[in-house]
C-alpha cells in the first residue's frame, strides 16, 4: 500500500471516529438530564411531570371503581388485564423513582433541601399509592439497574413506613434555609419561604391520609392522627385554599399540550367525549338530595352539578334504543330499591351516562353523552347550552389534579372524631368539609379566568338547604355505621378528580353503600387489589400474578364487603 492510500486510510478512520462521536452525542435526550449532567433543577422538573402522570392514571382506575366514571367490565375479573397496569407501574419506577432517586443525593449536595424535600414527598406518596394498588411491591431492591434485575417484593405495611419516614425526611428537608425553586415549582410557584411552608404542611397532610388509611390495623392510630389534627401546620391548611395540593394545567394546546388529560380525551373536535359519567355518581349530585332543573330558581340539586358535569344536551329526545340501549332494559333484579339505573328518573334533563360494568356497544351517542365539566378537569360550565363538546370550550384544559385539599382534611377529622373519638364534633366537621369543598368548587372558574353566568351560580341560599339537608341525614342516622354513611357519601362526593382517595376511602370504610352494583348480577367480588402489571411477572423470576380478592395490608375488613 503506497503512502497516499495510506494517508487516505487513515484520514476515513479519523473522520468517522469524529462523526460517530458527534452521532453519539446526539443520542442523548435533552429532557432526560443524565448522571453526567446532573443537576437538581433538571431533574425536579421531570419528576414533577411524571407524578402528575402517575397520579391521573392512578386516580382514573379509582374514579372508574367507585363508578365516578365507568368501568366496562362486565365483571371484576374482565375489567382490566396485567397489561392495563403497564404504563402506570413504569411511570411509577422510571418516572417517578428514578428522578427521584437521582434528585434526592444531587440536591443535598447542592444544598437545595426544597428540592430534597419535595422528591421525598412526591416519591412517598407513588410508593404508598402502589402499595393501595397491588399490595405487596417491590421496594428496597428495586430501581438497582444491572445490580439487581429481578428485585423481590416488600410486605405493604414495611413500603408504607419508608414512605412515613420519607415524609419525616421531607419535613426535616423543608425547615432548613435553602434556595426556593420558585416558578419551577408546579404546585405551588413560591420564590420564597412560603413555598417551603406549603411544602412542609402537605407532608403533614399525606402523612395524616397514611395513617387514616391503616387506622383498622394501627392500635396507636388515634393518638398518631389526633397529634397531626392538633398541628398547627394542618390546622392552618384548613383555612382557604392557598395550601391545596394540586397540579395545575394550562391552556396551551400544542408543542407541547398542556391541558388537563382528561379535557384533552373528552373535548374533541368530533365523536364525541370519551368517558361516560357514571350514572350513580351523577345521580348523587343531581337527584339524591333535591331535584336538578333547567330552570335555576327551581333547582335544588346539589350546588356543584353544573360545574361538575357538562350536558351536551339538555333533554332526552333523542333516548331510543340506538342510542341509549339501557333506557329499554327493565332495572336488573339484584338492584335494591332505589337504586339508579340509566336515566335515574329525572327526565327530560340530558344526564347521559353508564351504569357500572355496562360493556354493551358504543352505539351513535358521541353527541349526547354527559362529560365533565368546569370542575376540576377545565372543561364547559353547564348553563343548558345543550350544544356539542369541542377543542376550545370552557376553561381550554386549564384543569388541577385534586391532590389533597382542605375539604378532605375536614373529613378524615370528622371520620377520625368518629371512630377514634379524636377531638372535635363530627356532625360539626361534616359540615365544614361540605362548605370547603363547595367554596373551591364555586370558587374554581375565576382561578382560571373563566366568567360563568351569575343568573346560574348557587345562592347563599341553596347552600345552605343542601348543607341542612345533609345534616338533617346525620341526625337522623342513629348509629356510627349510619353516621359514616352521610360522611363518606359527602367525601366522595367532594372527591370528584380524585379516585386514588375514593377508592381507598370505600375498600377501609364500605361507603357509600348506596352505590350501583354491576349490571350484571354475576359481577364477582369486587376488585380488594389489582392485578399486578405484566411487564412485572413476565420479566421477573421472583413474583408470580396474584388475584384481585388479595386485600392490601390495612384492609382487615371481610370478603363481600363491598360490592
Amino acid at each position: 500500500m503506497n503512502m497516499k492510500k495510506i494517508f487516505i486510510l487513515v484520514l476515513s478512520v479519523s473522520l468517522l471516529g469524529s462523526c460517530t462521536k458527534k452521532l453519539d452525542e446526539l443520542l442523548v435526550n435533552p429532557n432526560g438530564p443524565t448522571p453526567e449532567s446532573a443537576n437538581a433543577d433538571l431533574y425536579l422538573t421531570q419528576l414533577q411531570l411524571n407524578f402528575a402522570s402517575f397520579f391521573n392514571g392512578a386516580s382514573s382506575f379509582g374514579m372508574e371503581l367507585t363508578r365516578q366514571t365507568v368501568m366496562y367490565g362486565p365483571t371484576y375479573q374482565a375489567a382490566y388485564s396485567p397489561q392495563s397496569f403497564d404504563g402506570l407501574w413504569n411511570t411509577a419506577y422510571t418516572g417517578v423513582f428514578k428522578h427521584a432517586n437521582a434528585l434526592i443525593p444531587v440536591a443535598e449536595a447542592e444544598k437545595k433541601w426544597i428540592a430534597a424535600g419535595m422528591a421525598k414527598t412526591m416519591k412517598a406518596y407513588t410508593l404508598i399509592t402502589l402499595v393501595d394498588m397491588f399490595g405487596d411491591i417491590p421496594y428496597t431492591t428495586a430501581n438497582l439497574g444491572s445490580q439487581n434485575t429481578n428485585p423481590t417484593i416488600d410486605k405493604g405495611a414495611d413500603v408504607y413506613a419508608a414512605a412515613i419516614a420519607l415524609l419525616d425526611a421531607a419535613i426535616a428537608d423543608f425547615g432548613k434555609s435553602t434556595a426556593f425553586p420558585g416558578t419551577q415549582d408546579m404546585f405551588f410557584a413560591a420564590a420564597d419561604a412560603t413555598g417551603a411552608t406549603k411544602w412542609k404542611r402537605v407532608a403533614k397532610l399525606l402523612k395524616l391520609r397514611a395513617l387514616n388509611n391503616t387506622r383498622l390495623v394501627d392500635a396507636g392510630a388515634k393518638d398518631k392522627i389526633g397529634a397531626l389534627l392538633a398541628d398547627a401546620d394542618v390546622t392552618a391548611t384548613l383555612t382557604g385554599t392557598t395550601n391545596d395540593f394540586e397540579f395545575k394545567y394550562s391552556t396551551k394546546q400544542a408543542n407541547p399540550n398542556s391541558r388537563h388529560p382528561r379535557y384533552n380525551g373528552n373535548y374533541v373536535a368530533s365523536g364525541g367525549p370519551g368517558d361516560y359519567m357514571g350514572v350513580y355518581f351523577m345521580w348523587s349530585l343531581a337527584a339524591d338530595k333535591g331535584t336538578f332543573n333547567n330552570q335555576e330558581a327551581r333547582n335544588t340539586s346539589d350546588p356543584r352539578t353544573r360545574y361538575y358535569f357538562y350536558r351536551q344536551t339538555t333533554d332526552d329526545a333523542a333516548v331510543s334504543s340506538n342510542t341509549l340501549s339501557c333506557s329499554t332494559f327493565p332495572v336488573p333484579s339484584h338492584y335494591t330499591s332505589g337504586m339508579p339505573f340509566c336515566q335515574f328518573g329525572l327526565g327530560a334533563q340530558g344526564f347521559w351516562g353508564r351504569n357500572h360494568g355496562d360493556n354493551s356497544g358504543t352505539p351513535p351517542d358521541g353527541p349526547y353523552r354527559t362529560t365533565v365539566g368546569i370542575y376540576p378537569f377545565g372543561g364547559d360550565f353547564d348553563v343548558n347550552q345543550g350544544t356539542p363538546v369541542g377543542l376550545n370550550k370552557g376553561a381550554q384544559g386549564a384543569g388541577i389534579q385534586p391532590i389533597w385539599q382542605s375539604a378532605f382534611t375536614y373529613f378524615v377529622a370528622a371520620e377520625a372524631a368518629l371512630t377514634l373519638g379524636t377531638a372535635g364534633n363530627p356532625r360539626a366537621l361534616l359540615e365544614s368539609g361540605i362548605r370547603a369543598s363547595i367554596a373551591k368548587v364555586l370558587g374554581f372558574p375565576a382561578t382560571v379566568n373563566v366568567a360563568v353566568l351569575a343568573a346560574a351560580v348557587p345562592s347563599a341560599a341553596r347552600i345552605n338547604a343542601y348543607v341542612n339537608t345533609v345534616l338533617g341525614r346525620y341526625d337522623k342516622a342513629a348509629t356510627t355505621t349510619a353516621k359514616m354513611e352521610v360522611i363518606q357519601q359527602e367525601y366522595y362526593i367532594a372527591l370528584w378528580g380524585n379516585g386514588v382517595d375514593a377508592y381507598n376511602n370505600y375498600r377501609r370504610t364500605g361507603k357509600p353503600g348506596s352505590m350501583s352494583y354491576t349490571i350484571a348480577q354475576a359481577g364477582g367480588n369486587m376488585i380488594r387489589s389489582h392485578y399486578y402489571p405484566s411487564v412485572l411477572v413476565n420479566l421477573n423470576k421472583n413474583i408470580t400474578q396474584k388475584t384481585i380478592d388479595k386485600q392490601v395490608f390495612w384492609d382487615t375488613n371481610p370478603a363481600g364487603f363491598i360490592k
